[in-house]
């Protein structure tokens, strides 16, 4: 049996309206995977967003590949998560955000082109 260790300094919070409101809402399971580990990458390491291959959402959920892509596009079309991709087009990287209000306005911006996707990447990689 697999027993969690009691919370110490490394862990991620997650705020009780995640649990409360928004878990009864994700009917989609591989959704629910594909969630918890944006929450884990983004909040887990005090971050607005962060750049995920599939390739990692698939190791990180244990969900084929089919899943963790059915899985992030019902978070993006119910609006829980927002992308944004860079780079070479058949190439590019996808950095995801948790729909949130620290996210609202950066969200608001790349989609007026105040921000592009390249100056959004850079903003985020000086934050690491």
């Amino acid at each position: 049996m697999f027993r969690l260790p009691k919370p110490q300094k490394n862990y991620t919070e997650i705020p009780n309206v995640v649990f409360d409101e928004i878990f009864p809402r994700i009917t989609n399971l591989a959704a629910l995977k594909c969630y918890l580990i944006l929450i884990r990458k983004t909040w887990g390491w005090q971050k607005a967003g962060d750049w995920l291959a599939i390739s990692q959402l698939i190791k990180l959920t244990g969900l084929s590949r089919h899943s963790v892509i059915d899985g992030m596009r019902w978070l993006s079309e119910q609006g829980y998560i927002w992308t944004v991709k860079a780079g070479i087009p058949g190439k590019e990287k996808a950095m995801y955000f948790l729909c949130t209000e620290e996210t609202e306005q950066l969200e608001e911006s790349v989609k007026q082109g105040v921000i592009s996707p390249e100056g959004l990447f850079k903003m985020m990689m000086k934050d690491r």
